[in-house]
């Protein structure tokens, strides 16, 4: 049942108690209509037994010590349908024996009243005491027993319908009950970064779900208030840095104009040099993120023809990767428009074949940009030979300051990815990692078609082969 919605299970929940309670109650009826039954058998064995002992007492023919038998008139009406026996207490005689005990006796040691069957015909039997004479009397239960199956028989069959009853019922109380829930989720579900700021509904009722819903409100005023705070600190903090960045620039290269630098400082400077570089890229790296977080990225998204896009990025990969002897090969149709914003999509492109060259190992890997549409869009797949991505990192390679390896020699600081995936998604599109093993990884960037484009299905498999 832990699979099933909530409605569903208040539903079958309010069956399940209803059978259980009318299963109780069919007990507790059964067990007070075998009693009332039973005390009514009793009081009719009580006044037979009474009639016929005043029958015996004042009949005709002297008293009932003298009488050596008794016949079928000395008993009442009331005998009718009974089993009746008399015994003569002094000598065990039989004095009078229904004819539908046929030969059988109603003797019993025991004083209790009993059940007893003849035949098929079950009896309830007791046992009375006047004078010298013992009288059993026995009453049929067939009746009893009947009307009790009948009760049963209907308790039975009216069971299903009250569960099916309670099933439909229990759906109709659960739907009203969790109709603000819904509205709830509904509202829950627009509330994203970029819309901190919406609220949920309250119903009017003065109920749990009310307070829930004030309770929550008031969680995401505080997580609004928190989230643009940090927000606002990152843009401040990226945005602060730059002017005194640009300041240690400037510095540093004025240093290194000098001539009169021993050669160990000059290679410090270029260290230096290096890390402002590193910490101004930083900086922008913040801010764009800082502005992506606040939904503040400004994009213009027009058609755009990505094969003059790509060109100019794959010159900028061959400059890379010649040093370090990687091929860099390309597989794009004559033809590819797409919305998207030229420089932001530059800007993606540049840092997925970036990181192709930095990871690719060894010396005289391959790089094969490819290119196409299919039923879901555009998409350009930049893949890569070289060291796959460990698997633990994998799930986190998009994640802020996460990196693929922890080779500290090899530059970067983790939000190269980060910013990549934020600026595809601003567009429409989306970033994500087709696969990462000893043969080849691949990134995959997303965009929308164009609306004049025709979307044919053209999608290459990666040529990882390395030129002669």
């Amino acid at each position: 049942m832990k699979s099933l919605p909530l409605r569903v299970k208040v539903a079958l929940w309010s069956a399940l108690s209803a059978a259980a309670a009318m299963a109780l109650a069919l007990c507790g009826v059964l067990y007070f209509l075998q009693s009332e039954l039973i005390e009514g058998v009793d009081k009719q064995l009580d006044n037979t037994a009474r009639d016929i002992f005043s029958n015996l007492d004042h009949y005709d023919g002297g008293p009932v010590e003298n009488r050596t038998s008794i016949t079928e008139e000395l008993m009442p009406p009331s005998t009718n349908n009974r089993l009746v026996e008399i015994t003569d207490n002094r000598n065990g005689k039989v004095l009078y024996r229904s004819s539908s005990l046929r030969g059988d006796t109603l003797t019993q040691k025991s004083e209790e009243r009993q059940e007893i069957t003849f035949g098929v015909t079950p009896y309830r039997v007791a046992v009375y005491y006047h004078k010298y004479l013992i009288l059993h009397v026995g009453i049929p239960l067939q009746n009893h027993y009947a009307l009790i199956d009948r009760i049963k028989l209907a308790l039975l069959t009216s069971l299903p319908a009250v569960v099916v009853l309670s099933i439909v019922g229990g759906l109709w109380v659960a739907g009203r009950a969790l109709r603000p829930v819904a509205d709830i989720t509904a509202a829950a579900e627009h509330i994203t970064a970029e819309a901190l700021n919406q609220r949920l509904p309250v119903p009017p009722a003065q109920d749990e779900i009310r307070h829930l819903s004030e309770v929550l409100n008031k969680t995401f005023a505080r997580l609004e208030k928190s989230y643009n705070q940090a927000v606002h600190f990152a843009s401040d903090a990226s945005h602060q840095l730059k002017t005194p960045i640009a300041v240690m620039r400037v510095c540093i290269d004025t240093l290194m104009k000098q001539r009169d630098l021993r050669p160990d400082q000059d290679t410090q400077l270029s260290d230096l040099l290096q890390q402002t570089r590193r910490l101004a890229s930083l900086a922008d790296g913040l801010l764009l993120l800082a502005r992506a977080d606040a939904g503040r990225l400004e994009m213009k998204v027009v058609e755009t023809d990505l094969i003059s896009l790509l060109d100019g990025c794959l010159e900028d990969a061959e400059i890379l990767a010649t040093p370090h002897g990687i091929t860099v090969q390309r597989e794009l149709p004559a033809e590819l428009r797409a919305l998207a914003d030229a420089p932001r999509t530059e800007q993606v492109l540049l840092n997925l074949l970036e990181n192709a060259v930095k990871y690719n190992r060894p010396r005289g890997g391959v790089i094969n940009i490819s290119a196409g549409t299919d039923e879901e869009g555009v998409f350009v797949v930049v893949a890569n030979t070289g060291m796959p991505i460990p698997g633990d990192k994998m799930p986190l390679i998009f994640n802020r300051f996460t990196r693929g390896e922890t080779d500290e020699s090899r530059t970067g600081h983790g939000l190269g990815l980060s910013i990549a995936r934020e600026l595809a998604r601003a567009q429409g599109g989306d970033l994500r990692l087709l696969r990462s093993d000893v043969e080849i990884t691949e990134f995959e960037l997303r965009l929308r078609p164009a609306p004049t484009a025709a979307l044919v299905p053209s999608r290459p498999e990666p040529t990882l082969a390395a030129a002669p």
